[in-house]
């Protein structure tokens, strides 16, 4: 399984027969066969999570599926506005959160499931050649520096909310994951990435959602109450970087 980071938080992963893309919005994209199945995920449609290029540029390819956050409308006029032909809506399937689906293509099935966002669209775990892959799209514990009480009640809700979501995840194995760890939150920046190692087995989780902070992953890693999870995340340090995990 190769995995590639394209930027923020756009991964690709490369299996033996099929393609996984996740949250492109910018940044160069690797180079796969043509004739191998590519599924697209797109977690929700804020514009560093989505970029409609992605539509254009694999939308008439045969052997391509689309799996977008609910959020995301895309009308046929529109559509075509941007030059993306007929017949690409049909290839696109929009889940909320809470959903389940299996697709067939190529002779690849991925099964999909997905998780509400604590801020808008879905999480997704993607299950692919016997591997298992989350990726949390702007599911995060968004836990905001404040002094003011309302906001405090703000972060509690958030925290609670956060913590429904990925405890239906407890106890699951995950190959690979993509988990945010924002440097705009501060202190807090690490509590929804420590959640999620708590409660998953996830020996290798690459941290998103930086803006090219990359320096937050040292952060993290030198922080003493993280040791316990501290070698399961991956250091990022630039774009395009590729692991075979």
């Amino acid at each position: 399984m190769k995995v590639t980071y394209i930027g923020h938080s756009g991964f690709a992963v490369e299996l033996s027969g099929a393609v996984l893309l996740f949250d492109y919005y910018r940044g160069a994209l690797p180079q796969w066969r043509e004739d191998k199945p590519l599924f697209v995920f797109v977690s929700h449609g804020h514009r560093d999570h989505f970029n409609w290029e992605i539509l254009k540029r694999y939308g008439q390819r045969p052997n391509v599926r689309f799996f977008f956050g609910n959020d995301i409308r895309l009308g046929e006029k529109w559509l075509a506005q941007r030059g993306i032909g007929a017949g690409v809506r049909e290839k696109i399937c929009r889940l909320a959160g809470g959903r389940s689906v299996r697709e067939m293509l190529g002779g690849a099935q991925v099964a999909v499931r997905t998780l509400k966002s604590t801020d808008t669209g879905v999480a997704f775990v993607a299950e692919v050649e016997g591997k298992r892959i989350y990726h949390a799209g702007d599911l995060n514990w968004w836990h905001w520096e404040s002094e003011d009480r309302a906001e405090d009640a703000e972060n509690e809700a958030m925290g609670r909310a956060y913590r429904e979501q990925i405890d239906q995840l407890a106890g699951m194995h995950f190959d690979v994951s993509f988990v945010p760890l924002d440097p705009r939150l501060k202190d807090s920046f690490d509590l929804g990435l420590n959640y999620f190692l708590e409660k998953t087995d996830s020996p290798a989780v690459f941290p998103m959602h930086m803006w090219g902070q990359y320096e937050a992953v040292k952060e993290y890693k030198a922080r003493p109450q993280n040791a316990p999870f501290a070698g399961r995340v991956v250091e990022i340090e630039t774009e395009g970087q590729t692991w075979n995990i």
